[in-house]
């Protein structure tokens, strides 16, 4: 059976678009829980000082120099901002993967589930999907530092383990990576295409949401985090039908 990355595009989009409300139920919740979280791990005072930080850079002066003319107590808030921020943004990223690969999971399996009920359902996998994304995250990262490329092989060989971890039954975040490491790359280029295109559409999403600065910064924040959300969900759908059909080609 061949698989193409057209007929994935195709059948995920058309599930996507069949599934939209639900995926934007846990797109949303998952957004709102990154928000509320941002918005109580970073104190308003200190928000503050890093706008008022940020206006005060020339932008003639190198990011490297602004930053070194800053304070010892500008550059402490900046970087408790900056790790707030990101751990505010990488929970959310758990709960929506959690969430949507288990509503995902339990309909292919004829459970008529909803949205809410995928989401609490999906609390059970909470540890094990942080241990693993956690465990990629890093390794991914490191793999950029040292250069472009082995960041990209790092991300192909680890994009399937959240499909695994939720869909394979009582397995371990290091056995789920194990395995998607060894049926990635034999669909490699199935892979990369997705991640091409997912970080295309992040790139266009960007900059048409910095057309509506106008609006309030918190709906702002909710529309971008939402509709961020909802790339991803795409992108796991796709995910989820490539190792659903790789599973029934092994067989």
């Amino acid at each position: 059976m061949s698989i193409t990355a057209n007929s994935l595009i195709s059948d995920s989009f058309n599930f996507f678009k069949n599934q939209l409300s639900g995926l934007f139920i846990l797109s949303f919740i998952s957004a709102t829980i990154s928000l509320i979280l941002y918005y109580f791990l970073v104190p308003i005072d200190e928000m503050a000082t890093i706008v008022k930080t940020l206006g005060g850079q020339n932008d003639s002066t190198s990011l490297l120099t602004w930053v070194s003319q800053l304070s010892d107590e500008e550059k402490s808030i900046m970087m408790r901002v900056s790790l707030l921020s990101l751990a505010a943004v990488f929970i959310g990223l758990i709960l929506l993967v959690s969430s949507v690969v288990t509503y995902l999971s339990e309909l292919s399996t004829g459970n008529n589930i909803s949205a809410w009920q995928a989401f609490v359902l999906s609390l059970r996998i909470l540890p094990n999907m942080l241990i693993l994304l956690v465990i990629c995250t890093i390794i991914i990262y490191f793999g950029f530092m040292l250069f472009i490329l082995p960041g990209i092989i790092l991300a192909i060989g680890f994009s399937l383990s959240p499909i695994i971890l939720i869909t394979v039954k009582n397995i371990m975040p290091l056995r789920a990576m194990s395995q998607s490491w060894k049926i990635a790359f034999r669909h490699w280029w199935l892979i990369l295409v997705i991640l091409l295109l997912w970080l295309a559409l992040q790139m266009l999403l960007t900059m048409l949401l910095g057309q509506f600065r106008f609006l309030p910064s918190m709906v702002n924040n909710i529309i971008s985090f939402t509709l961020n959300n909802l790339l991803t969900s795409f992108t796991l759908i796709y995910f989820f039908r490539l190792y659903m059909l790789v599973g029934k080609t092994t067989n």
